[in-house]
């Protein structure tokens, strides 16, 4: 008995259309999730326009974005088969959807609260993000060398600190953008030592940076390559379909074909026998 794994974005009332739907609510969900990250951006707009007491209270601009999540709420609702398990994986967009409603007045203070509060959908794109994340960190070990590199900025920084009689975080950021090459040139050494430390610093951040860099590459190419592996598979399960199709259709053609042959040759001797009486 396979064991249901705990879904967060459920519990959490924020799973969007469940994979076991129809394709065709899936393929309007994601576009929908397109429309809904938009107007997501637009409400942290406006949080941050009010926190940085510049005004943006356009009416319209808020029922638009309410208007937004309305219709992926009632679109979703009219294309997934279980509609039951689609309002409960997806409660905290009903919760929105309602508090939101354009003729209720808040006042300024509950208005802004119920404008943070759709910022919880994030967390639906944040869980694809951190997925993401997670399969580039566990592909060759590649979180353990980031740890490693952590581990180089902070001691390169620390040393040159020492070296330098700098404060530590000044050391910190000299490691990072000497190992990154950016070199801003607001840090440098100013000793005889401290330009020995760069210099081998340079030779091994680099070395480093460009592993870190490899490995997102990597990464990205791998999963372009698996979408290749992935559309061929599909194209060569379709083809195997369709050809056991046309080669079941060619047998029973070739039954039908069999058994006329063969009545057509019985006439003919039946025929054959007739004659001969005569």
């Amino acid at each position: 008995m396979k064991k249901r794994r705990l879904n967060i974005k459920a519990l959490l009332g924020v799973a969007g259309v469940n994979p076991l739907e129809n394709k065709r609510a899936l393929k309007v969900g994601k576009w929908l999730e397109v429309l809904v990250l938009f107007a997501l951006l637009a409400v942290f707009v406006q949080v941050l326009m009010y926190y940085s007491e510049q005004q943006l209270e356009a009416k319209w601009f808020s029922d638009l974005i309410w208007a937004v999540f309305v219709l992926e709420l009632v679109v979703n609702l009219v294309l997934v088969r279980n509609k039951v398990r689609y309002l409960r994986e997806n409660w905290l967009s009903v919760v929105i959807v309602l508090l939101a409603f354009p003729w209720i007045e808040w006042g300024s203070d509950w208005a802004v609260i119920i404008r943070s509060l759709r910022l919880l959908l994030f967390l639906r794109f944040f869980t694809a993000f951190f997925k993401g994340v997670s399969a580039v960190l566990n592909r060759n070990r590649f979180g353990q060398i980031l740890l490693t590199f952590a581990f180089l900025i902070v001691g390169a920084g620390a040393v040159f600190s020492y070296i330098e009689e700098r404060p530590f975080i000044d050391g910190v950021w000299y490691a990072i953008v000497t190992v990154t090459t950016v070199g801003y040139g607001d840090v440098v050494p100013h000793t005889e030592d401290g330009r020995i430390f760069g210099a081998v610093l340079i030779l091994f951040g680099v070395l480093f940076f460009s592993l870190v860099s490899a490995n997102i590459a990597a990464f990205l190419i791998g999963s372009d390559q698996q979408e290749l592996e992935k559309d061929l598979l599909q194209s060569m399960q379709e083809l195997e379909v369709s050809l056991s199709y046309q080669t079941q259709k060619n047998e029973q053609h070739t039954e039908r074909l069999i058994a006329h042959m063969s009545t057509e040759i019985e006439l003919l001797r039946q025929e054959l026998k007739s004659m001969k009486k005569r």
